[in-house]
């Protein structure tokens, strides 16, 4: 009887032991597989700590990215391309401080650490390129494994402009109480347009409480696109009692948007002569005393 009952007992644990094994063996066996597979899985990972860059226009925008080979059992040699927006210049360098531009890379799966390279990008800011985000896709290759990486370069608004004289002469010749002209060539030079440009002046200090005169025609530009130009007229009068010789006149500039940078002025030398009419009347009198002195002369020379 009991040789019976541990045939029994026998039995059931090796059913129980039958069942948990059909069990909890395809678990295993599947969880060893999925384990080999992922080993035996080769893959290259891409990332970059800053894939966004900001600046203005004539920024070069680097980007630090790195690639790591992992799941392989030897090193494998991956093709390089970037590709950036219409008219910009991307390229792969070794490094932001390595100018050498590099097609290819050599990557081994045996090492614990990422290679680094560079992607720079510099925008046609001679076009003048709208603010806003510009992106770059950076493709590596080798074989059935291509991953790609996308990179932003942020442009944002400069305002900026510049003021010359149309002649690039920064002295004029003026007579008192007259007005003298002078043109000058108000440029955008941001990216950004400026909605309104205004002028004003900083005149010499005139003879007994008289002021100078400086007018402005247009009075002020209205809405200057990036990379435009305005001719604007300036219109100088000195106080009809200026004494003659050089006075500094300072033409000066506000912008909306204010300017980043400090704003344009243009010293101007104006050199003030007598009138002219002043001049004849001063001729006819010196021409009236020598003919006085000459009939004088004559007059008396004769007694």
């Amino acid at each position: 009887m009991s040789k019976l009952r541990a045939a029994c007992i026998t039995l059931c644990v090796v059913l129980c032991l039958a069942v948990f094994g059909g069990l909890i063996s395809p678990s295993m066996v599947a969880a060893q597989e999925e384990e080999t597979s992922s080993q035996s899985e080769a893959r290259l990972v891409v990332n970059a700590k800053y894939p966004v860059r900001s600046g203005p226009s004539s920024t070069v925008f680097d980007f630090s990215v790195e690639l790591q080979y992992k799941g392989a059992d030897e090193p494998a040699t991956f093709e390089l391309a970037v590709e950036g927006p219409a008219d910009w210049l991307v390229r792969i360098q070794q490094s932001s401080m390595e100018s050498k531009e590099i097609s290819a890379i050599r990557l081994d799966p045996s090492k614990s650490y990422p290679d680094s390279i560079a992607v720079m990008a510099v925008a046609p800011y001679w076009l003048y390129p709208e603010p806003g985000e510009y992106h770059i896709t950076l493709r590596a290759s080798s074989g059935s494994i291509e991953e790609s990486f996308e990179l932003t370069a942020r442009i944002t608004a400069s305002y900026a402009f510049t003021v010359e004289t149309a002649d690039e002469r920064f002295n004029i010749k003026a007579t008192a109480g007259k007005e003298s002209q002078l043109k000058i060539i108000v440029k955008n030079t941001g990216t950004a347009a400026l909605d309104k440009i205004t002028f004003s002046a900083m005149e010499p200090r005139g003879i007994a409480g008289e002021e100078w005169s400086v007018t402005y025609e247009p009075e002020q530009i209205e809405n200057l696109s990036p990379g435009h130009e305005q001719e604007v007229d300036v219109t100088i009068k000195p106080p009809p009692k200026t004494i003659a010789g050089d006075y500094m006149l300072t033409l000066q500039y506000l912008s909306d948007p204010t300017t980043a940078n400090p704003l344009p002025v243009l010293d101007i030398r104006v050199t003030v002569g007598t009138s002219t009419a002043w001049g004849w009347i001063g001729a006819l009198i010196v021409v009236a005393v020598i003919v006085g002195l000459y009939f004088t002369f004559r007059r008396f020379g004769r007694r």
